[in-house]
Formats: C-alpha cells, structure tokens, sequence
C-alpha cells in the first residue's frame, strides 16, 4: 500500500465517522405499546412516520421500536379491525397508544386466489383464521392450528403419536381418487407440503372452502384450498422475540383388559407374574420447543427471519422426534415503490424414531403373569432376554420397542422468489418462481435377536439372523407463473381484475431395498454384510414419475358503491397425467352478493350481506400414467427366466391403458349470509350448499381377456353431497378490564355414492377387511351404490342363546347361528361437529378455552372384534369392556355387536396467560407467560382409547369409521411457555 493511500484512510474514517454521527444525531429511537381501549396489546400493528415510507409492525405484545429523524415528530397507527390514529410524539421516546375499534370490520383484508379482497366484498365461502386465534400448546403440525376453528373444516389424528399426520378433510368428501385433502398455498407457493413452514412462522391462514372460491385453482380445488400467509418484516428498527415451550404429555386411556387375577380367573395361564404391560411401554414425555425470530428493515427493505427447533418425545419409549427449521423472508422495494422483490426460504430437517405401533396391540393382549425379560430357553426364543411365546400375531411389547429400530430423516427445502412493478397506478405485473424439494430416508431393522414379526416385511429378525429394509423416496416441483391484475374505480364502480399463466411440474423417484442373514446386528446399516444379496434373496425396487400443469386463468371482481358485488373466473388448464382425448379441462365460477342491510337501514345491524356462488372445480388423479398401458416385472415364480446361461427378469403389463380417462368435476352451488349487528359485537356467517362431483377416477376389475391384466382405472361414477354450516360470535362483556369473548361454529354433511356406471351397476366399491389373525376375509366396510359414504357392513347381532352361541338376525327378523346374511350396522362419518370457543381477558390476564364435538359417528372397535371372548383366554389376554359377556363360549364372531357410538365432545385446549408489564427503558419490551393444556378430558359412550372419527383406513378413503388395534393411546399434554420481546 503507498503513502497516499495510507494519509487516505484515517480522512476516509474521519468522514465516515461524522456522517454517521451527524445521522445519528438526527434521529432518536421511539419505543412504545399499541394496545386497544380496553389495555389488550395489538399485535402486527403498523407503525409509520408519517409522509414517508419508513415504519415497523407491533410484536405480540404490542411493542413496537422504530428510529425517527428529527424533522419528524408525527406517527401514523393502524390494525385490521381499528380505527387509524395519527400521533404526535413531540420529544418523547417512550409512548402507550390506544386505539379505538372500528365498527366496519369489513375493511379486513382476506387472502384469496391470487390476490386479497376486503371482508365485505367477499362473495363466496372463505374463513379467515388470525394467529391470535390458533389453537395453543405443544403444536407442532400446522393443521392443529386449524382443528375445530373453521365450520366444515375436518381435522383429526387419533392418538398421540408424534409422528402421525392429520387427516383433513373439507366438506367432507369430493372424490374417490387419492387427492381428498385440500390443496396447500402457501405465499403463493401452490400445492406444497402443509408443513413446509413452522407453525410459529404463520401469520393467518384462509379457508376457501366453495367451489366459486377454489375454482381458480382448476384442477385441484375440489377438495377446497388452505393458503397460508407467513409473518413479513416491517421497515423500522430491528425486532428480537423468542418464544418457548415446556411440555409433558401422558397417556391418558389404555384399552380395557383383564388384570393378572382376571386373567387366571378366565382360565388363562399363570407364569407367576404380575405385569401392567401398558405402562412398561410407557412414559410421562418430555418435549421442548424453541423459537427465535428477528424482524425489521429500512429505506426499501423489510426483512424477517426464524429460527425453530422442537424436540418431542412420544409417550412410547424409544419413540418421538426432533426438527429444525429455518425461515427466511426478504422485500426489496425500489424505483419509488413502484418494483416489489420478495424471497422466501424455508429449510426443514426432522429425525423420527417411530418406534412400533403394534406394540400398543401386543400391551392389550400379551400375558399379564408374563415377565418383561426371561432367561427360561422354553421362553427365551431367541437369546435376546426377553419372555416370548409362539401365538399368532403376538409379541413381548417392550421388546418389540426396545430391540427394533424404525427411524426416518425428512428434508424439506423450499425457495419462493417474485417480482412485481406497477406500470402505472393499479395496473401491476407479477412473476413468481418458486420450487419444493422433499426427501424421506427410511431404514428399519430387527436384530437377529427380535422375535417380533412385522406385517409388510412378513418375517422376524430372528428368522433371517437380522432383516433390514431402506427406502429412499424424493420429490421436486417447480412453478413458474406470471400474472397482470388491475386495480382502479369508475365512478361508483371498483374494478378488480387478474389474469395469468402458471406452469408446474412434477419429479418423483424412490428407491427401495429389503435383506437379511447379515454378518452382525453391529453393521445393520451397511448391506455389504446382508448375505441375501449373495444369495439372490433380497429385494429391491425403484421408480421414476412425473406430470405437468399447464393452465390460463382469469378473475374480475367488481364492487358497486358497497352495495352490490359480483365475482367470476375461469381456469383452462392441461395435465399430463390424463388420457390422449381429454388432457384440458375448463373450470368456470361465479359468485354474487348483496349487502341488504343499505336498503333495510336498521340501526342495531351493521351489515347484513346475502351470497351465492355456483362453480366448477377438478381433481387429480393419485397418481402419474394412469391412462397409460404400462408394464412391471412378473411376480411369483415367473419372476426370472433362464436363457443363455443367464437369470433375466420378465415383465408382463401391470396397467391396462385408457385414453379416455378424464377429470373429475366437481359442480357446487352454495348459497350464505355474513352478518354483523350491535356495534359489530355480534358476528356471524351462514351457508348451505349443494354439490355433485361426477367421472370419479376409481381403480376397477376387468375381464382377461380381451385387456391384458386385470384392472383399469376408469371413470366410473357420481357423488352427491350437502351441508349446512354455520359460524356466531359474540362479544358478551367488553369493558376496560374485562371483556368475554365467545364463538361458535357448527357443520353438516352427507355424501353419497349416488351412482355407478352401468357396467358398475348394483355393485359396491372401496371394501375393507378386519384383517388378521383369521379374518382376512371379513368384510366390514364398502361403498355401496346409492348409499352414503362411510357406511359399516356385517352381520347384525341378536344375543347368545342358552347353550352361549351367538345369535344374529337372519335378514327376516328371526334369531340364526348364521352370519350369512349382512346389512349395513353403522356409519362412520358423523352427522354434525362443533367447536365452541371462549376467551377472557381481565387486565394483564387471558383465558382461553375450547370445546370440540362429532357427534352420530361409529366405530368398528377391532380390539373387541378380535379378542373380546373368555375363548381366545389360551393365547391372548381378554379385552373387558362394559360389553364383556362371560356367559359366551362361542369361537369369536364379528357383528354389529362390536360397532359402537362413538360421539364426543372434548375439551381440546385450554390457556391461561399474564402478561408482564415492563419498564418503559429496559432492553426486554414485553413477556407474557401462559399454561396450555391439550385433550385435557372427552365425554364419550365409546370404550376404545379415543373416539376421534377414522377418516380413512390406512388410506382407503371409502373405509372410514374402524378403529384399528395398532391405534396409540389417548394423550393429554400440560405446557408451560414465554414469549418475550426485545
């Protein structure tokens, strides 16, 4: 370096150094709370400086920070439901402001298909839900956030596994295919997995739940659509926050069974111990989960990121999992505001142990004399120290945890980048690129000591000398769209338009491998040592697949003086994933409302709208080349053939084609009123609709010959479906100190199979059996032409005669041995649920709690099916309900006998919060601390450990309503959490 740059440095830092003190003299950092009249902080406020573009948003508790220059000294506030303040904070730093709530709600903003409406000129069935109103706790899936918030909205997951996904259904059921969950947008993002983000990175969630709303999302709006909204970062200075929980988590129900002494009462064995085998398997679990974000930005840029990290325990030992998850959001404005750059990243990583869930079955049913460990050899069978016993279906359940491993790694990585620029006032240009990449590693093994026989591999550990299997499954879709949407107003008319062009494709491919006789459980990750391989005894299996969407869409809103509001869209859109002849689909929709309330004038009422919406929308099928002749290897032994010295593989067509495949469409009609009266203190949305979803993509048996293999998906049929839904809330008390908040919501639906194509005709589809040991063959669930979805099949019971041998009606009324004659014994899907909702608030206190309900649905209790009979007391303990019948000495028969009510109403999450108040010049600007509890109690009739609706069964949509031995127990979850504000 010379001289001259060296005299340079210390002028060029002297400079510096004045300029960024003069700046820094000129501005000074206002800190203050945002809260409502009556002291309740308001989160996600605004705050700006008033003529400039510089400002910040208030956290949780209200706080807010921001640096303004000098020359200003007028602050402008503003929050969804609130009428805007302008400040004047002279020299002060420090300030508490109040706003006055509004009485026209109806300026809130919803998220729609591309794009946002106000509340008011919203004319078809959207549920906005805030993240104030989220349920509290341990939450780590973000459907949970949603269960029991949202009127038609089905959520559930029987159980307290951990690492069980929810099941989600919107209005119940609109196809047979695999797509019955509502389709994920998350910022834009479209069909992506629901838990890309962390549920403490979303800022609210809407529900769009018609097909008017959904039909701009074509193809996959059937079954409704859920967009998420993450939180942004604001311009202003930096905001810090940590949230964190603490929880603990029991079980809270085990299925009935005979204790010890019972057992050896019934005739069972006595091996001279006394064993709860429920709470070997068992534990109080302790879970964790830490949040911290940083949020802030200036001049053109806003900026927010996260970091999440949860740890959680299953009540199962050696089960649970642990997650991190990163968040990053980024706005970029330039050219005088007119260009608007975003990006988002999402990266998650999940290590699972998933443990077995046959072991919560083996607790019910294994000896309780037996101990947990043996060293006997008639009882030790294989070397590993734990006491086994040759019966079918049967094992030592802590062994079952303890010997075998189950683990998964899941990586999610999602990046989602936009531009927009608006060319001139309300005319704007969008460009979206955005791309999802998922992986999910497998492994299992049992050791050569596991004498543990899992289904879907078929042997033990034992039987191989050590069994291992791996799968390897990878997504990839990438979308790129470009949208033109206009903003402007003709005189008493508001004209909101978009039109655009979207693109996605999608890559999926796997691979799968399955071996054992390996050299030493030590190396069970390495196949090298798997001597099957060798031996031409392993398995293995890969796959490739993929599909494009193609489509150009349209909306135009238009709203007339406040008055009168009209929607319609249109979606063409093309897949590859259809025959030759109907690769494009069309999916129209329009919506109108009225606001009545401006010609009725009255005063109690503020608003009073009627709607009504017709539309079309799609679905997928489950999969890629459905409509395609394809072929696999031939199973069995013609699997290899010999020729020129060599085993080859064969392959034989395992599809048949159809090029006449084509979309399912999905009609609805719904008609609703939103309403508001009494200062917008009462609150409420009504609707009732009507839809028929017609060409069901369903897989169907055919005749070889003429086609070469013996199934082909086909269109075979109709389903027909209505509901009422209806959402109230109500603000009973609302003063300075105390306010009380209550909020109903309430669904109907029935969906019928309402016809099937000729060839189909007078047949049933979808059936499902009870499974094994024996009842491989027993039919208890179908889909019936003409009947309702869901429906339970199978004999129905009438008692037992004096010699203790079943009795069943024989179709005329009249008592019978037999259980050849069979009628529908139940439904599994219920008729209504609600959920109930009440929030206090005193002061610095909150409390929160809510109720959840399904009420007219049944369940199948397999557990009393198999094993609820002193005859099965030789090899499997007894389950003792309140229907236990020792007089019974008939071989186990299934009936309706073993179908029960299973309506409930639970206290889903209760919460209790304090926030601190803090002094005005420290570093932490606000905390709140809470109690959550979860599933604290369930009034039932049922005697299963939870009667939760069973949506599907093990993915067949057509069999809901069976309770499955390998179902985890009940849990209830206590939590203590902070939030803090820097």
């Amino acid at each position: 370096m010379n001289v001259t740059k060296l005299l340079r440095l210390p002028v060029f830092t002297l400079v510096l150094s004045l300029i960024i003190g003069i700046a820094h003299a000129q501005s000074r950092t206002v800190t203050g709370k945002v809260v409502s009249a009556t002291g309740t902080p308001l989160e996600a406020a605004s705050v700006m400086i008033k003529g400039t573009s510089m400002g910040t948003t208030t956290n949780r508790e209200g706080v807010f920070s921001i640096n303004v220059p000098a020359a200003n000294n007028t602050l402008v506030v503003s929050v969804i439901g609130y009428q805007q303040l302008e400040v004047d904070i002279a020299n002060q730093t420090n300030i508490e402001i109040k706003l006055t709530e509004s009485n026209d709600k109806l300026t809130d903003v919803v998220v729609v298909g591309y794009g946002t409406q106000k509340k008011k000129e919203i004319t078809s069935a959207v549920t906005s839900v805030k993240a104030e109103q989220f349920n509290r706790g341990n939450v780590p899936n973000v459907s949970q956030l949603l269960q029991g918030k949202v009127a038609g909205l089905s959520i559930a997951r029987p159980g307290g596994d951990p690492n069980a996904g929810f099941a989600i259904r919107l209005r119940g059921l609109s196809t047979l295919g695999a797509n019955a969950s509502p389709l994920v947008v998350v910022d834009g993002q479209i069909g992506i997995d629901i838990n890309t983000v962390d549920p403490n990175d979303i800022q609210s969630i809407d529900v769009l739940k018609d097909a008017a709303s959904a039909a701009i999302y074509g193809t996959r709006g059937s079954a409704g659509v859920i967009i998420i909204t993450t939180k942004r970062g604001a311009r202003g200075a930096a905001s810090i926050a940590y949230n964190g929980t603490l929880s603990s988590e029991t079980p809270a129900k085990f299925t009935d069974h005979m204790s010890a002494d019972e057992y050896v009462a019934a005739g069972g064995s006595d091996l001279g111990s006394k064993t709860d085998w429920n709470k070997e398997i068992t534990r109080t679990a302790i879970s964790h989960t830490h949040n911290l974000s940083i949020s802030g930005g200036n001049n053109g840029t806003s900026y927010t990121a996260s970091v999440n990290y949860r740890n959680n325990q299953g009540v199962a030992i050696t089960t649970g999992f642990s997650q991190f998850n990163v968040h990053f959001g980024l706005t970029q404005r330039a050219l005088k505001d007119k260009l608007a750059l975003t990006l988002d990243a999402n990266n998650t990583k999940r290590n699972s142990d998933f443990g077995w869930s046959d072991a919560f079955k083996y607790a019910t049913i294994f000896n309780p004399t037996a101990p947990v460990k043996s060293a006997d050899p008639a009882y030790d069978l294989t070397g590993g120290g734990y006491f086994e016993q040759n019966f079918v279906d049967y094992s030592n359940p802590v062994a079952v945890l303890e010997q075998n491993t189950n683990k998964r790694v899941t990586k999610r990585n999602n990046i989602n980048a936009s531009a927009t620029y608006e060319f001139i006032k309300g005319l704007k240009g969008s460009v979206r690129y955005a791309q999802e990449n998922i992986s999910y590693y497998n492994w299992a093994y049992l050791p050569k000591t596991s004498f543990y026989v899992r289904s879907f591999l078929g042997v033990s550990g034992f039987a191989r000398n050590g069994y291992a299997w791996k799968r390897d499954d990878e997504s990839f879709n990438q979308l790129y769209e470009n949208t033109l949407s206009y903003d402007g107003k003709i005189n008493n008319l508001s004209i909101s338009a978009v039109g655009g062009y979207s693109y996605q494709d999608f890559l999926y491919n796997g691979f799968y491998v399955q071996a054992g006789n390996f050299l030493t459980d030590a190396v069970s990750e390495d196949f090298n040592s798997s001597l099957d391989f060798k031996n031409g005894l392993a398995y293995s299996d890969s796959y490739k697949n993929g599909s494009k969407l193609v489509a150009f869409f349209g909306r135009v809103n238009l709203n007339y003086n406040d008055i009168a509001f009209l929607s319609a869209s249109l979606r063409r859109e093309g897949s590859t994933q259809f025959g030759a002849n109907n690769k494009w689909g069309m999916f129209p929709a329009v919506s109108v409302g009225l606001d009545v309330n401006k010609f009725l004038q009255v005063s109690a009422i503020n608003n009073f709208k009627l709607r009504a919406s017709y539309g079309v929308t799609g679905a997928l099928p489950p999969r890629s080349y459905l409509s395609q002749l394809l072929y696999g290897p031939a199973g069995g032994s013609d699997r290899l053939f010999y020729a020129n010295g060599v085993y080859s593989p064969s392959y034989a067509p395992t599809q048949n084609a159809n090029e006449d495949l084509k979309w399912e469409k999905k009609a609805e009609f719904d008609v609703g009123a939103d309403f508001a009266a009494f200062g917008n203190r009462l609150t409420g949305t009504v609707d009732y609709y009507n839809r028929n979803t017609s060409d069901l993509i369903f897989n169907v048996t055919v005749p070889v010959p003429p086609y070469p293999t013996s199934t082909q998906f086909r269109n075979i049929g109709t389903l027909k479906s209505s509901g009422v839904e209806l959402m109230v809330a109500y603000d009973i008390i609302k003063n300075k100190d105390f306010t009380w908040n209550s909020s109903v919501n309430f669904s109907t639906y029935s969906v019928k199979l309402a016809s099937l194509n000729k060839d189909l005709a007078g047949s049933f589809v979808g059936a499902s059996n009870l499974g094994t040991p024996g009842q491989e063959q027993t039919q208890i669930t179908r889909a019936v032409e003409g009947e309702k979805i869901g429906l339970l099949w199978g004999p129905v019971y009438k008692g037992i005669d004096k010699d203790g041998q079943y009795l069943f009606d024989d179709g005329t009324g009249k008592d019978t041995n037999s259980t050849f004659y069979k009628t529908i014994i139940g439904y599994g899907l219920p008729k209504f649920e609600f959920g109930v909702t009440n929030t206090f608030r005193y002061k610095n206190f909150d409390l929160n709690f809510f109720f959840r309900g399904s009420i007219g649905h049944d369940l199948i209790n397999t557990f009393r099916a198999f094993y609820e009979n002193a005859t099965v007391v030789n090899s499997y303990n007894v389950v003792n309900t309140k229907y236990y019948n020792p007089d019974l000495k008939d071989a186990q028969e299934y009936s309706s006998l073993h179908v029960e009510r299973a309506s409930f109403v639970k206290l889903d999450n209760a919460t209790i919060g304090y926030n601190f108040q803090m002094k005005k010049t420290g570093t932490v600007k606000g905390v709140r601390a809470f109690v959550t509890g979860q599933n604290l109690f369930v009034i039932t009739d049922y005697t299963g450990v939870d009667p939760e609706v069973r949506y599907d069964d093990g993915g067949n949509i057509l069999a809901p309503g069976i309770d499955r031995r390998e179902i985890w127990v009940r849990t209830r979850t206590f939590s203590l959490g902070v939030n803090i504000q820097f």
